[in-house]
């Protein structure tokens, strides 16, 4: 998969296809959104045709890895060590959950799309860390089908775009 492979006619083509959505993934969220944490929003017509695409930054603390392995706070304290400001912190523990930062960027957005009949919506996470990370992928990935299924927003299909892959994670269900 790679922008490379896609037509230089590809926004007359149907985003529908996702060996095709993935190659237009990879072109819309650059190198840069991967490292930084974006959520890209790819808008599509009734012909599922690409229209438009909104980049959203994701907070800096989004996408740290997990430490290691924290170490037990130390025997002389009675309470837990608090998270320094500092210490990486994984999307689930952060204050803002993934699921919370995806309606959080989904909401202001869909009343936009259901004032255009027949609009259609690609999704891609683009963020830093290993390749795959399937707590994390999948948390965002259903959370964007549950807000897209009961806003009836039709959705193409949601797309994780790390630095060196780009894949779609797999659902208990399957997308509106």
């Amino acid at each position: 998969m790679s922008f490379q492979d896609l037509p230089p006619t590809w926004t007359d083509h149907p985003l529908s296809d996702p060996t095709r959505a993935a190659d237009v993934v990879d072109l819309l969220v650059s190198l840069g959104d991967r490292h930084r944490g974006t959520f890209t929003v790819i808008l599509c017509d009734e012909n599922t045709h690409y229209r438009a695409a909104i980049a959203i930054d994701l907070p800096s603390e989004f996408g740290q890895p997990p430490a290691p392995h924290a170490p037990p706070p130390a025997a002389h304290s009675p309470r837990p060590a608090a998270h320094s400001p500092h210490s990486p912190r994984t999307a689930a523990h952060s204050p803002l959950a993934a699921s919370t930062m995806c309606t959080s960027a989904l909401t202001p957005i869909i009343p936009a799309v259901r004032t255009a009949p027949g609009t259609s919506l690609l999704l891609a996470l683009g963020r830093p860390g290993p390749n795959i990370w399937p707590d994390l992928d999948t948390e965002w990935a259903t959370a964007a089908t549950h807000l897209c299924r009961t806003t009836a927003v039709p959705l193409l299909g949601f797309y994780i775009a790390t630095p060196h892959h780009i894949y779609q994670p797999q659902l208990l269900s399957t997308a509106a």
